[in-house]
């Protein structure tokens, strides 16, 4: 039988549960070893990219954001919007809607409607 989705959700809950108690060092672990579990979760890569971020690594931050639309493809679309928002943050207009439009790509791909509604009122024009 394979633990692999039970593995998954247990390291996700305890990942979640050290960023929400702001432990972003030790959530760091716990999401690098989903990545070791299954290097094609999304909310693996999307966890260890917020904490750079909350450590204020956003170089990193970027590139793993990055990297997630290479492991994860379009599940990587919440991965992506956040590089964007990053992007946009940072000032890098032109690189930022060229990764709101991935973004939107992705998650109408995923049927993540939750996801393409929040860009459209985000997506710079």
């Amino acid at each position: 039988m394979d633990q692999t989705p039970a593995t998954l959700e247990s390291l996700y809950g305890v990942g979640h549960w050290l960023v929400a108690n702001e432990r972003h060092a030790d959530a760091l672990d716990v999401f690098r070893t989903m990545l070791l579990v299954d290097g094609t979760d999304a909310r693996a890569w999307l966890g260890l990219g917020a904490c750079h971020e909350a450590l204020g690594e956003t170089e990193k931050a970027v590139a793993l954001y990055g990297l997630a639309s290479s492991a994860c493809g379009e599940r990587a679309a919440r991965c992506t919007a956040a590089k964007a928002r990053l992007l946009r943050a940072r000032g890098d207009l032109t690189d930022a809607r060229d990764a709101y439009e991935l973004a939107v790509e992705q998650a109408d791909r995923c049927h993540d409607d939750e996801l393409t509604s929040l860009l459209s009122a985000e997506v710079p024009s």
